[in-house]
Protein backbone atom coordinates (compact mmCIF):
# COMPACT_ATOMS: atom_id res chain seq x y z
CA UNK A 1 0.00 0.00 0.00
CA UNK A 2 1.99 2.48 -0.89
CA UNK A 3 1.49 6.47 -0.39
CA UNK A 4 2.72 9.39 -2.84
CA UNK A 5 2.93 12.04 -0.07
CA UNK A 6 2.82 11.80 3.67
CA UNK A 7 -0.28 13.79 5.62
CA UNK A 8 1.34 16.88 6.98
CA UNK A 9 -1.20 17.32 9.92
CA UNK A 10 -1.11 14.04 11.01
CA UNK A 11 -1.95 12.77 14.68
CA UNK A 12 -1.38 8.33 15.34
CA UNK A 13 -3.43 8.88 18.54
CA UNK A 14 -6.24 10.49 16.81
CA UNK A 15 -6.10 8.25 13.96
CA UNK A 16 -5.91 5.20 16.55
CA UNK A 17 -8.72 6.86 18.19
CA UNK A 18 -10.91 6.92 14.92
CA UNK A 19 -9.77 3.33 13.85
CA UNK A 20 -11.16 2.15 17.74
CA UNK A 21 -14.45 4.30 16.81
CA UNK A 22 -14.97 2.12 12.97
CA UNK A 23 -14.54 -0.95 15.08
CA UNK A 24 -17.85 -0.45 17.67
CA UNK A 25 -21.12 -1.15 16.76
CA UNK A 26 -22.80 -4.06 14.61
CA UNK A 27 -20.62 -3.36 12.25
CA UNK A 28 -17.42 -2.24 10.91
CA UNK A 29 -17.05 1.33 9.70
CA UNK A 30 -14.87 0.09 6.94
CA UNK A 31 -14.39 3.30 4.43
CA UNK A 32 -14.08 4.82 8.20
CA UNK A 33 -10.76 2.21 7.98
CA UNK A 34 -9.94 2.68 4.03
CA UNK A 35 -10.05 6.24 4.57
CA UNK A 36 -7.29 6.79 6.93
CA UNK A 37 -4.85 3.42 6.42
CA UNK A 38 -5.32 4.38 2.45
CA UNK A 39 -4.40 7.89 2.80
CA UNK A 40 -1.32 7.04 5.66
CA UNK A 41 2.25 5.89 4.45
CA UNK A 42 4.31 2.93 6.41
CA UNK A 43 5.84 4.87 8.21
CA UNK A 44 2.42 6.86 9.70
CA UNK A 45 0.17 3.09 9.60
CA UNK A 46 3.27 1.79 11.58
CA UNK A 47 2.97 4.57 14.25
CA UNK A 48 -0.93 4.31 14.56
CA UNK A 49 -0.30 0.99 14.94
CA UNK A 50 2.23 1.59 18.17
CA UNK A 51 -0.21 4.41 19.56
CA UNK A 52 -2.88 1.69 19.15
CA UNK A 53 -1.17 -0.60 21.12
CA UNK A 54 -0.41 1.96 23.71
CA UNK A 55 -3.71 3.39 24.38
CA UNK A 56 -6.20 0.13 23.72
CA UNK A 57 -3.43 -3.00 24.96
CA UNK A 58 -4.11 -4.80 22.09
CA UNK A 59 -2.38 -5.42 18.91
CA UNK A 60 -3.79 -3.67 15.48
CA UNK A 61 -3.13 -6.05 13.48
CA UNK A 62 -5.13 -8.64 15.02
CA UNK A 63 -7.86 -6.17 15.49
CA UNK A 64 -8.02 -5.59 11.87
CA UNK A 65 -7.94 -8.97 10.91
CA UNK A 66 -10.71 -9.75 13.14
CA UNK A 67 -12.74 -7.01 11.76
CA UNK A 68 -11.98 -7.59 8.24
CA UNK A 69 -13.42 -10.70 7.78
CA UNK A 70 -15.70 -11.56 5.12
CA UNK A 71 -15.84 -9.23 1.83
CA UNK A 72 -12.24 -8.36 2.48
CA UNK A 73 -11.41 -11.87 2.68
CA UNK A 74 -12.86 -12.54 -1.09
CA UNK A 75 -11.31 -9.85 -2.79
CA UNK A 76 -7.89 -10.65 -0.65
CA UNK A 77 -5.59 -12.85 -3.17
CA UNK A 78 -3.84 -14.08 0.13
CA UNK A 79 -5.70 -13.10 3.18
CA UNK A 80 -3.26 -14.25 5.93
CA UNK A 81 -1.35 -11.67 4.55
CA UNK A 82 -3.29 -9.18 3.66
CA UNK A 83 -2.88 -7.55 6.99
CA UNK A 84 0.67 -7.18 7.14
CA UNK A 85 0.82 -5.23 4.12
CA UNK A 86 -0.85 -2.40 5.94
CA UNK A 87 2.38 -1.88 8.31
CA UNK A 88 5.44 -3.58 6.74
CA UNK A 89 6.84 -2.08 3.18
CA UNK A 90 7.85 -5.83 2.12
CA UNK A 91 4.69 -7.15 3.01
CA UNK A 92 6.32 -9.59 5.18
CA UNK A 93 4.71 -11.36 8.05
CA UNK A 94 7.60 -9.92 10.81
CA UNK A 95 5.76 -9.58 14.40
CA UNK A 96 8.80 -6.67 15.03
CA UNK A 97 6.70 -3.51 13.12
Amino acid sequence: MATLLALEDFSPSEDAMALNKAFEGWSTDRKGMIRILGHRNVDQRKQIRLAYQEIYQEDLNKKLKSELLGDFEVVTPCPRKAWTFLFNRDGSASQDV
